[in-house]
């Protein structure tokens, strides 16, 4: 950590030993940049700050994140403060208000990667993390990660958030992977649970996926993946198994999104993860 973020956490540190809350230490931790409190956080826990360590949720081991997102440490954290600062900057953009103290929901929340950082806006008591697999929810409370979690169906048509709605949806790397009858489900969903004035941000994948995928993977399923996204719109290649009705690989174009509810105002993108294309949505 750099000498400017020393002093926040020495003064959180010393708010731990005086028997400070979770919320109480956020308050101090948030003082620092945003990079700084996502650097820390996925340093848990860390042996120079052994009070914090114990307030607040150990980060998933590197074999974890490596599992769940192809990348650990430093790398992936490059690609979710880019991702962290895309949710602010849009949002801020759209509402026309601060993202601090928003009600939030991380729509298949995995480990935690994500939601992690969403404390640098919110308490925990206004962040939901949903996700389709109970092994991605172990892992949140294994972690200790504070705020309310729930486990969805995996064509939903619902939510398991009682009548809660929210500020801020997102979904990272989800509508990536959802069969095209999938993903609308989830759209009309997700729709039931954000505010009249609310945000949705839901990245997909573009046209050029399927070439680079190809050169990872080894295949050659490329042209045929690019004619039929050309065609419908969209492309999707089921996984192995019977999980393959519902999830694979999927590319589309923007306006997929549109309809169920939901109206497209913008786009962003980061080169630092650049085949995660995100998509601004607002109830229509």
């Amino acid at each position: 950590m750099f000498s400017v973020a020393i002093p926040h956490l020495n003064a959180a540190e010393r708010a731990v030993a005086d028997g400070c809350t979770f919320e109480e230490a956020l308050v101090l931790l948030r003082r620092m940049s945003l990079d700084d409190f996502g650097l820390f956080m996925i340093s848990l826990p860390n042996k120079d700050y052994p009070g914090l360590s114990r307030l607040l949720p150990a980060m998933a081991s590197a074999e974890v994140q490596k599992t769940w997102t192809g990348a650990s440490g430093h790398d992936l954290f490059r690609q979710t403060s880019a991702f962290a600062r895309q949710l602010e900057n849009n949002f801020t953009r759209y509402k026309k208000a601060p993202l601090a103290g928003s009600d939030i929901l991380d729509f298949g929340c995995g480990y935690g990667r994500i939601l992690r950082m969403m404390y640098y806006y919110s308490d925990p008591a206004n962040i939901w993390g949903v996700d389709a697999w109970d092994k991605s929810l172990n892992l949140c409370r294994e972690a200790r990660l504070p705020g309310r979690f729930a486990q969805s169906e995996r064509i939903p048509s619902n939510l398991p958030v009682g009548d809660q709605k929210f500020d801020l949806i997102f979904a990272f790397s989800v509508f990536t992977h959802l069969a095209p009858q999938t993903a609308r489900a989830c759209l009309t969903a997700l729709r039931k649970h954000v505010k009249p004035d609310g945000l949705f941000v839901a990245t997909i994948r573009p046209i050029e996926f399927w070439p680079f995928i190809d050169g990872i993977r080894k295949t050659s399923l490329a042209p045929k993946m690019v004619s039929e996204h050309r065609r419908n719109g969209y492309a999707y290649l089921p996984h192995g198994g019977p999980d393959g009705a519902t999830y694979g690989d999927l590319s589309c174009e923007i306006n997929f999104l549109s309809g169920n509810g939901w109206k497209i105002v913008g786009q962003d993108r980061s080169i630092l993860d650049p085949f995660q294309v995100s998509v601004i949505l607002i109830p229509d």
